[in-house]
């Protein structure tokens, strides 16, 4: 067998590979497409908004709002005034200073009059002791733990050891929640005992106006580059992730916005303070801690509470974010790779963990494979125009497509734009991100595969 021979059997079995992996994300796409409308059109005739429950009537369970903050002195006092604008009746907030260098906790000192206060510890998860604890006088559920920098995973720890709710809300630094957030998550906690986590939709915040801890005035991004990126938020953190939740297959809740029961939380150990993507190691752990204790759980995210956040602005600072991501979900993923084909669960260790190894993290090698499969078939002459035409426009067809079903079915994001432009115009930008930027994105994937791989820490 002659050299051009062995290029052709290579060159066929990868174009067999490829049409495999586009098959079976096609399929997957349209069963969580499907579950994601059926759970929506649920929605429309029983909004959680209209879940009323009489907390005048009896003492409604405590909710603990942990935000972890390291050099956040711009944004900081907003995102806390938003969580104390909540119409929840009983929740406390405590800020973990984590090793600021910046004047983040000079700014909370200014805007929340604090006075020292001696902390008790309600549970132990975390090794890292406060530096000192303040509370406020002004707001006295309002607590700030100062500590030494130890990461956003610790610094989540030791809030929640120094927590006293029922109910954990860990939220981002630059994330702002709307007034009645609170009280629709816990409310699906009550209706739901087997819930152990759940989480919101996440929306990129670049462009809302925020006034006294409320939003006052939103609309769609100028930049290019933040509405790629809300395209993304719209597949990814909303539609994507709640048609899981209705196939009760979910494996990542966006760390900006999660509540979990303290309980659970604390069977598992906590955060590991060593994980880069904690928001998915902390839901991979309690999958495996109740598949391996034979316990009923469940763990949801609802597209109708919206936490707004800040996205990258610079490609530098999307390159960093993209390739911690990466490695951070490698991490976790070989953590808990006993999940793969675990029995205990079909839907879990047959399709959802797999296809969160094998569709989405080695989805940028095999897209590399791709373009060095294009390169090969075009230096030896066996390129099939027609074949590469036509996976070409499916790949394309599939995320355009998808892109503008996520923008259609995301009443509660789409309905703060202005005009019918702005949402054409974020439709447009759902159509040319597959060219260019999507590329760019898998080769700093790519980065932080080769850096995992390696062993190479990476920057935060």
């Amino acid at each position: 067998m002659n050299l051009t021979n062995i290029s052709s059997e290579i060159v066929r079995f990868m174009e067999y590979f490829f049409h495999a992996h586009l098959l079976i994300a096609l399929i997957t796409y349209i069963v969580v497409a499907a579950l994601l409308r059926k759970h929506l059109r649920h929605l429309k005739y029983r909004s959680i908004s209209h879940e009323k429950v009489p907390f005048e009537k009896f003492k409604a369970p405590k909710i603990s709002v942990i935000i972890p903050v390291h050099n956040e002195s711009l944004g900081i006092v907003e995102s806390v005034n938003a969580a104390l604008s909540t119409d929840y009746p009983n929740y406390e907030i405590i800020v973990v200073d984590d090793g600021s260098i910046d004047k983040t906790l000079a700014h909370l000192k200014e805007h929340f009059n604090l006075d020292n206060l001696a902390l008790n510890s309600c549970a132990t998860i975390s090794n890292s002791q406060p530096v000192a604890a303040f509370q406020s006088k002004t707001f006295p559920n309002l607590t700030i733990i100062q500590k030494v920098h130890t990461g956003k995973a610790d610094s989540l720890n030791v809030g929640i050891q120094h927590s006293h709710g029922e109910y954990i809300c860990c939220i981002d630094s630059d994330s702002i929640i709307t007034p009645d957030a609170l009280r629709k998550l816990v409310i699906k906690f009550i209706n739901e005992p087997t819930l152990v986590a759940l989480g919101g939709a996440i929306a990129p915040s670049n462009e809302i106006i925020i006034r006294n801890g409320e939003i006052e005035r939103k609309r769609s991004s100028q930049s290019i580059f933040v509405g790629v990126q809300i395209i993304e938020y719209l597949r990814s953190f909303t539609s994507w992730r709640t048609g899981w939740s209705y196939l009760d297959g979910l494996l990542i809740i966006g760390g900006a916005l999660t509540v979990f029961t303290k309980e659970a939380v604390i069977k598992v150990g906590g955060y590991r303070s060593e994980a880069y993507c904690e928001d998915l190691e902390i839901i991979l752990s309690l999958h495996e801690y109740h598949l391996k204790h034979n316990l009923p759980y469940k763990i949801w995210t609802i597209p109708e509470v919206i936490c707004w956040t800040k996205v990258p602005r610079t490609k530098v600072d999307l390159k960093k974010q993209r390739i911690r991501w990466m490695w951070g979900a490698l991490q976790s993923l070989s953590w808990h790779k006993q999940l793969m084909f675990n029995k205990k669960s079909a839907l879990i260790g047959w399709f959802s963990f797999p296809h969160i190894v094998f569709i989405e993290a080695f989805a940028p090698i095999i897209e590399l494979l791709g373009i060095i499969s294009l390169w090969v078939c075009i230096a030896l002459g066996l390129l099939s125009y027609p074949s590469f035409l036509i996976y070409g426009l499916l790949i394309y067809a599939i995320t355009g497509f998808y892109s503008w079903y996520a923008i259609a079915t995301n009443d509660n994001y789409i309905s703060s734009f202005n005009s019918l432009k702005q949402i054409l115009r974020l439709g447009a930008i759902g159509l040319i991100e597959p060219i260019g930027y999507r590329q760019r994105d898998a080769y700093w994937r790519m980065i932080g595969w080769w850096r995992w791989l390696r062993g190479k820490s990476i920057e935060w």
